[in-house]
């Protein structure tokens, strides 16, 4: 009897494995992933910009308001017509072969006042373009850049309106605050002396040329600079003194000569009580002669920190 029990079990139980066997059990590792959580599995945190990308709109957006007619606002109402975020009100900078500049005001009127307008050269040039060739930023307070600066004939009815013209280029580092704005800068442009002659016709080697720069700086000195800021006491007195000054280069334009005066002088319909005493005889503390290198290693005292550690990442 008992042994008819046990086989009875046996048979039982290998119905019982065939069974089993036909159904599939899903394992523990086969569920389906949810494509969607649920909500409460969510971060609602917006997601934070990417620095690189952050520090290139940075550059953009500055490069963009040196095309004409964007910089006009700035060129009528200086630093309070730039939008907020591009520069620290701290900025401090250098641009090689231009000079130093130590404060926003100043900062503000190279890059945006100093473009040039085709009102007031007779190539009726002005930038018209740009394009960034060249950017790097590996950290998140740094960056590196080389623009292109496209120019042609802004001369609407002309027959060469929208005429090409050779373009110039800019290599830059740039160190940023906390909040995405530029507070240091170190810039090159090179065969800027080039752009400038072929852009307005300007041949410092020929003497009528040198002559012509010399009056159009002295009219526009004496029309521009008035009352405290007035240099000199007639067009004639300042064709006369700045004739016996070295014409220099645009490729070194720090120094007590005409092409300083001529940088200057644009300036000087900005902040006339600034820098009308630039153009002036003495050149006013900045159209002055330095001795190579002075200005152009002066990193510690322009940026405050030991040379070779501004434009690194921490």
């Amino acid at each position: 009897m008992f042994r008819s029990n046990l086989t009875f079990l046996a048979l039982a139980w290998a119905l019982l494995q065939a069974h089993l066997i036909s159904i599939k059990i899903p394992q523990a590792h086969a569920w389906p992933t949810p494509t969607k959580w649920l909500p409460h599995f969510k971060s609602h945190r917006p997601p934070r910009e990417h620095y690189a990308r952050r520090n290139f709109k940075t550059i953009s957006s500055i490069y963009n308001l040196t095309v004409y007619p964007n910089q006009l606002p700035i060129f009528q109402a200086g630093g309070a017509a730039v939008p907020e975020g591009l520069f620290s009100r701290e900025v401090v900078g250098r641009v090689d072969p231009v000079g130093n500049f130590t404060d926003f005001d100043e900062s503000i009127e190279y890059f945006f006042a100093l473009s040039p307008l085709p009102q007031a050269n007779p190539v009726k040039a002005a930038i018209t373009g740009y394009q960034i060739t060249e950017f790097s930023s590996q950290c998140r307070d740094v960056a590196a850049s080389v623009v292109y600066l496209y120019s042609s004939v802004v001369n609407p009815g002309c027959a060469d309106h929208g005429k090409p013209l050779p373009p110039l280029k800019q290599v830059a580092f740039w160190r940023f605050d906390k909040h995405g704005a530029v507070l240091k800068y170190d810039a090159w442009i090179p065969n800027l002396n080039s752009w400038v002659e072929s852009t307005t016709r300007t041949n410092a080697a020929d003497p009528q040329s040198r002559a012509v720069t010399i009056e159009q700086i002295c009219g526009a000195t004496q029309m521009l600079c008035r009352g405290p800021n007035a240099q000199w006491g007639s067009v004639e007195e300042c064709v006369t003194t700045l004739s016996l000054k070295n014409f220099g280069s645009y490729d070194e334009a720090w120094g007590d000569n005409i092409v300083c005066r001529s940088i200057h002088v644009v300036l000087t319909q900005v902040r006339p009580d600034v820098h009308c005493s630039h153009v002036g005889p003495t050149g006013g503390g900045k159209c002055v002669n330095e001795a190579y290198p002075a200005n152009y290693f002066s990193d510690e005292k322009l940026y405050g920190q030991p040379t070779g550690e501004t434009f690194m990442c921490d």
